[in-house]
Formats: structure tokens, sequence, C-alpha cells
């Protein structure tokens, strides 16, 4: 948790103020019980009222400044932690986006959104509490034990040894409960895994009547998750009994042995009454410390969830900015040996092909044999494992990524679409696009009867639920277009497209300046390429134009003949 405390930066002097104010706010406290013990053996015991009006008086206004300190204290605390909270939540965030692809894979989606949400709570609402009771804890505690020592040194005795007996007891609560509020946090990822994998797939569930499946999958699920949390609570729930009893045996200690001390005439009643006081005080502390603990706990392991993230390198990004003149051309795109691997054996073996300004090249293969993992290596998703890939003849990771991407127009396997307008789906590519490209872009994609009845400004659903698969997929091809681009990365994005709109696609992009990388499974999608690369088993197979590979390239004319290409 300390290693998060640099995300308060902006705010220490209201740090600072609010635990003093938390401070001034205890040491008033612990003032009252020996007013007390004063009016009740001077004032009461004389029968002297005004000194009990006075004196009672005196009590009334420490409450009132008390309770205005407090109050100031508790609100600087608050905004200190929401201030850590926001600034913490934009980091994670921040460098969630600039982790690499294979990082994302890692952690998995579910895991990183209880990450960025819940845990970054807990590590707020954690640092909210240590903030008013960092110097009020140990101050009333110490200073409590220390008064009782000044009105009877044998009497406090009672006070430390409950103090060693409830913290023996807090202590054995902790143990048991920290590992299953460990074991709550992860249960919380695979809750919201499933709850994201029904909502994306509600459709899916919803055609194969799956309802109930998935229900009972999630209620599952959430009974581990119950039954974990119950089991903690349960301890948990131990602490305020066996505290309570601790501290009712303690004040009857005191009672006792105190009555018999008034007795002797070695302690005034007032004294005894400012012993118990002092006593409940620190019996509250006490029980404000193990909830503070359960709580820390808590956030403690939150707060390692999240600097896990934080931890995380990010790659190094290189200095280069991309300087090509495209009006002399040359070599965009060259994969020199490349091998990757996604987990455990290679993915893609021994890659080598370049891709020259002006040309096109189409990537084809069954499923599984490599294609998209090629296009996520040339946009530098991903690092080869072995092997180089160069963008304009040098190497891509001497680049730096933004610039990078800038000069590359990806459209991917999955069409994405964002909730809002079509203007501003158009407009990730490129902010200052201008309407009449956007347009064209559109048109050029073949999406122009999307255009006429949405319009720029027509509304978009979170995830393109009111377009059709093609209209996604041409979405996404216009937004590649809204920007001039060096390399263009057409990955498996004509799928949904029926093959006279595809072909129509394939046709206008002819006049798009650039280096086109069509990957498809579709023969009709690559057979007009300048040359074709042919994978299979991550492996390449075949290299040449549509003529040639029919000829030479088995796999290649299996591929003619079962999609009727002749």
């Amino acid at each position: 948790m300390f290693k998060l405390i640099r995300f308060i930066k902006g705010h220490t002097a209201s740090a600072i103020i609010a635990p003093i104010c938390k401070l001034i706010e205890a040491i008033m406290e612990l003032a009252v019980p020996m007013i007390i013990s004063n009016v009740i053996d001077v004032g009461i015991a004389s029968g002297d009222k005004q000194y009990v009006i006075t004196y009672c008086s005196v009590i009334a206004v420490l409450a009132v400044v008390g309770f205005a300190i407090s109050v100031t204290g508790q609100f600087l605390a608050s905004k200190v932690a929401l201030g850590f909270g926001t600034k913490l939540r934009a980091a994670t965030f921040r460098h969630i986006n600039a982790l690499p692809v294979s990082v994302s894979d890692r952690f998995g989606s579910a895991s990183i959104v209880t990450r960025l949400t819940g845990d970054v709570m807990n590590c707020q609402s954690a640092l909210n509490m240590f903030l008013r009771l960092v110097l009020r804890i140990p101050f009333v505690l110490v200073g409590a034990f220390i008064m009782s020592v000044i009105i009877d040194p044998i009497l406090s005795m009672t006070f430390l040894a409950m103090t060693v007996v409830l913290a023996a007891v807090i202590s054995c609560v902790l143990k048991l409960t920290l590992p299953r509020v460990k074991k709550a946090q992860k249960n919380l990822d695979e809750l919201s895994r499933q709850a994201m994998q029904s909502l994306s797939g509600a459709r899916v569930i919803r055609a194969f009547s799956k309802q109930d499946d998935t229900v009972g999958e999630f209620k599952n699920a959430a009974d581990v998750t119950a039954k974990t949390n119950i089991v903690a609570a349960r301890i948990s729930a131990l602490l305020n009994p066996l505290t309570f009893a601790v501290v009712n045996l303690s004040i009857i200690a005191v009672l006792w042995f105190g009555g018999v001390k008034i007795d002797g005439g070695s302690l005034s009643q007032g004294q005894l009454v400012a012993l118990i006081n002092y006593l409940t005080q620190a019996f509250f502390i006490i029980i404000t410390v193990g909830n503070v603990f359960t709580i820390f706990t808590r956030s403690a392991a939150c707060a390692s969830r999240v600097n896990e993230i934080l931890d995380t390198p990010i790659p190094e990004d290189g200095e280069k900015a991309v300087d090509f003149d495209t009006e002399k051309g040359g070599e965009v795109l060259r994969f020199d040996n490349v091998s990757f691997a996604y987990d455990g054996d290679y993915d893609v073996r021994n890659i080598s092909f370049s891709l020259d300004y002006g040309k096109t090249l189409g990537i084809i293969g069954g499923t599984g044999s490599g294609k998209s993992t090629l296009v996520a290596l040339a946009e530098r998703f991903y690092d080869p494992a072995e092997g180089e890939v160069y963008f304009c003849g040098k190497k891509a990771n001497d680049y730096k990524i933004a610039e990078l991407r800038k000069n590359i127009g990806f459209v991917p396997q999955r069409a994405a679409t964002l909730c809002g307008t079509l203007d501003g789906n158009l407009r990730i590519a490129d902010e200052s696009v201008t309407a009449e490209r956007e347009v064209w872009a559109l048109e050029t994609a073949q999406a122009g009867e999307l255009l006429k009845s949405k319009g720029l400004d027509g509304e978009i659903a979170a995830d393109g639920k009111n377009l059709s698969g093609g209209q996604r997929q041409r979405v996404s091809i216009a937004r590649a277009l809204c920007r001039d681009n060096i390399l263009y990365l057409f990955d498996d994005c004509t799928s949904a497209l029926d093959y006279k709109t595809e072909r129509e696609f394939i046709n206008a992009m002819r006049a798009v300046s650039g280096a086109k990388l069509y990957v498809s499974q579709r023969i009709s999608a690559v057979s007009g390429c300048d040359s074709i690369l042919v994978l299979d088993g991550g492996k390449i197979v075949g290299y040449g134009t549509h003529a040639e590979l029919k000829k030479e390239c088995p796999l290649y004319a299996e591929f003619c003949a079962s999609q009727q290409a002749e």
C-alpha cells in the first residue's frame, strides 16, 4: 500500500492537517475523564455548585470544539482519499493502455476491470481510514494508559492485561480471515468474467436456449464467493463478542479492586470513574484497530493486485519518427525470419516476406495458420521471439510506437465499433478529419447506404448492436481510410460481406495509395494481389501470384477448387 502513497501528490497539505485534527480531538477526549474526576471529587463532594457548572461548561466546550475539529479532519481525509483514488485509477488505466496486448491477455479483461474498480476503491477507503486514525489510535491508547498509571499504577495493570489479551484475539481473527479475504477477491474476478461473457454472448446464449445453464454457472460462482465471504464474516463476527467479554471482565476487575481501594481511602470515587472512562476509551480504540486491520488486510491484497499492473514494465519505446518518401516509394514492410509463440510452441515459424509501397500482398491459410498473428506483429501488438520486423527500412522497435501506428491503417478481424455517432467512430483515426473525407471513406468501404440511412450524426449502439455484421466491418474499414497511411492492414475484414460488395471494395482500394496487406480465407479477396503468401501450420507453404500458386501450391489449388475460384 505504501508504494501507492505517491498518488497523494497535490494533496500533501491536507494529508498532514487531517491527522493533526484527529490528534487534537484525541487530546480533548483524554482531558475529559480527569475533569469529570475533579467534578466528582471536588465539586460534588464539597457541594460546590458553581464549580460543577464551570467544569461541566468546559466539558461542553471541549465537546463542541472537538466535534468541529473532527469534522474538519474527516473532510480533509475524505478529500485526500478521493483525490488519491482518482489519480490511482487514471494512472492504472493509462498504464494498462500502454502495456502490450500480451500482458492484457495474461491478466484477463475481467481481472483488469475488477482491479480498476473494486481494488482501487478499497485502496481509497484504506487511505481514508489511515489518515483519520494514524495518529489518533496510538495517542489515545498510550495516553489512556499513561493517565491510568498516574491515577493508580496497580489498577492500570488491568488496562495492560486487557490490551495484551485483546491484541492476541485480534491477531488470531486476522490470521484466520486474511487468506479467505484474498480468495474472495480472486472469486470476484471469476464473477466479473462470467458476467462479461454472458453480456457479450447474450444473443448466442438465447439462440441456443442456454439461459438456465448460464444462470446456473453464474449462481455456482456466486455461491462459492458467498461461502468464502460468509466464512470470513463468521470468523470476523467473533471479534466483537470476544473483545466485549474481555473489556467487561476488565471493568468488573477495576470496579472490584477499585471499590476495595476506595474503602481503604487510597482511591477516590472520581478517580475510579476516570479509570473506567480511560479503560472504555482504550477498548473502543482497540476495537477500531481490529476493524482497521480487517480493512487494511483487504486493501493490502487489493494494493498488491493494483501494483502488479503498475509494476509491469511498459515496452521500451523507440526514438525514431517515421520518415518515408511516398513519392520515391520503396520497401514498407519486411519480415526477416520471424518466429513467435503466444504460449509454448511457436505459432508462426521462420516467416520472411516483403511488401513495397503501392503493392498489395494477400495472406491466405486455414483457421489457426497464423494469419492474424502476422498482422499483430506488423502492428507491433507483439514483438517476435526470433527474427526482426522492419517498417520503412528500419526495425519496427526502433520507432516510437505511436509514430509507427500513425502510419498504419488497421482493420481488425472483429469489427470494433463504439457507442456514439457514426462520425465519432470515424474520428477515432483522425480527430481533424473533414466531413468530405469521411463521406469518401464510407463510399470506398461500400457503406454508402449506411451513410444515407443514418447520416454522419446517426447513433451507433455499444458494440454496433444496431448494425449488421457487414455494416460493422465497413465502418471499421472506413475508419482506417479516414487518414492517409503508408500501410493498410486488412485482417479478414470482409468475411461478412457478399462477394460482389467485397470485389467492389477491393477494386475501389486500387485508387488508394499505399502498401496494402489483405488477410483472408477467401480466394476472391487475395486473387488480385500482386503477390500471395500461403500459410499452413504457422509456416509458409507457398508464395507467388494467383496463377503461379494454382500450379505450384497444392494447398492453394485446393482452396481454389473448394471455393470454385475458376
